[in-house]
């Protein structure tokens, strides 16, 4: 099966490491998991989702793969007892609504020098300037939440333009 272009830059934007640990928030049907999954070596790859269906999919879809699934909103999740070198999520609506605590959350997963990856790509449109909209929403609400922007990328695929805000706690 083909994976969508915008699963393919969104792994290569986490520039995976054989011994990371990392938390994908929404998970879906595990797609992305189904990319890091085969290279990490001493790492793990941790997978939360609220819907009980797509975490089924995903653990059919990685049935041949290590990772870690879990049904659950992210700030009422089983996780397990480790911090995180890196968390993820792709359009997931957490982080353009109300998102002080999932936010906080997220800080006490993260390992020292971890790092948040928040993707997002907007309905089908070919003006990147949408795209820029959502990017610098999802950096006010994370500035707004202690978190310091490091990057903000931008990627023109099909149906519309991707945007990738990688940001880090900001010290205390």
């Amino acid at each position: 099966m083909k994976v969508n272009e915008r699963f393919n830059w969104a792994v290569e934007m986490l520039h995976v490491h054989p011994d990371d640990h990392i938390l994908e928030i929404g998970c879906g049907h595990g797609i992305a998991v189904s990319l890091i999954a085969p290279e990490l070596k001493s790492g793990s790859i941790t997978a939360i989702d609220v819907s009980q269906t797509m975490i089924d999919r995903a653990m059919k879809r990685n049935e041949n793969n290590e990772a870690t699934f879990i049904t659950g909103a992210l700030g009422a999740a089983d996780l397990p007892e480790q911090q995180f070198d890196k968390v993820f999520a792709f359009n997931v609506n957490v982080f353009h609504k109300d998102p002080v605590k999932e936010l906080q959350f997220i800080r006490r997963c993260l390992a020292p020098n971890g790092a948040l990856y928040v993707f997002h790509q907007p309905p089908p449109t070919d003006n990147v300037q949408v795209a820029q909209y959502f990017a610098d929403a999802i950096s006010a609400q994370l500035k707004k939440n202690d978190f310091k922007v490091k990057d903000v990328l931008l990627k023109k695929l099909a149906p519309s333009p991707c945007v990738c805000v990688i940001s880090e706690p900001a010290a205390r």
